[in-house]
């Protein structure tokens, strides 16, 4: 009685039958060059590695690199694809803004679906006491200043972790589940005259080593729109 042939595993080719594919269909490497440069080919020059293994390999690793840098490129395209995206979705709702109110709400609306902003925050200094339409005035010896001070002397984006005090200061409405992360966006022609500040709930949103290259254009429409809807004084 034959013994039963062991059962082949979904995933198992069986060498001699790829043999004698191959032998059948002498163009099968030709019309599938990435079959070939997998394969671990040695040139027989003794106990030594020949010169022809050395450039095969060298040409190996050398197309991996360029693959690999190929999809670094293609996904940093997508990235800039998107982020422009977002400014245009932005400039769009700050266009549609007749009023300061609407030009916030607008601006919450759309960080919020783009960028998955939780909270934000417009401050800048000058005008009167009371804020415009969620516009805050920001004065020398208010917290949100002293929460800001670091924006002000730098003059860029700052993105990070929010303190205790920061938060606060921009963001008191935050109920149970506080921002645990910002990006405080300097706002003004020239010189800081104002913060936009990014709250997300999420600690690792807005990070030190983060891109702020965003972040600026959307300083700079915020700043354009703040200038029309308050007066070129103001930024």
């Amino acid at each position: 009685m034959n013994d039963p042939k062991p059962e082949r595993d979904a995933g198992e080719v069986d060498e001699s039958e790829l043999a004698s594919y191959l032998a059948s269909h002498p163009d099968f490497l030709q019309r599938h060059p990435e079959a070939l440069e997998a394969q671990e080919l040695r040139h027989d020059a003794g106990g030594a590695v020949s010169l022809i293994e050395r450039q095969v390999g060298s040409l190996r690793r050398a197309n991996q690199d360029m693959q690999s840098r190929l999809k670094e490129l293609i996904g940093a395209a997508r990235d800039n694809e998107l982020r422009v995206q977002h400014l245009n979705s932005l400039a769009r709702a700050l266009i549609a803004a007749d009023t300061p109110a609407a030009l916030v709400k607008g601006l919450t609306d759309c960080l919020h679906r783009e960028l998955g902003v939780d909270a934000l925050y417009i401050g800048i200094m000058g005008g009167t006491d009371e804020a415009i339409g969620g516009i805050q005035p920001l004065h020398r010896d208010g917290a949100p200043m002293r929460a800001l001070t670091n924006v002000f002397r730098r003059g860029k984006p700052i993105c990070g972790p929010l303190t205790e005090e920061q938060v606060e200061a921009l963001f008191p409405d935050h109920g149970d589940t506080p921002p645990q992360s910002a990006a405080l966006i300097p706002l003004g022609e020239g010189q800081v005259r104002g913060v936009l500040a990014l709250g997300s709930r999420d600690s690792k949103r807005f990070v030190p080593e983060m891109g702020t290259w965003f972040l600026e254009l959307t300083g700079q429409l915020v700043t354009t729109a703040c200038r029309r809807h308050l007066g070129s004084g103001r930024l």
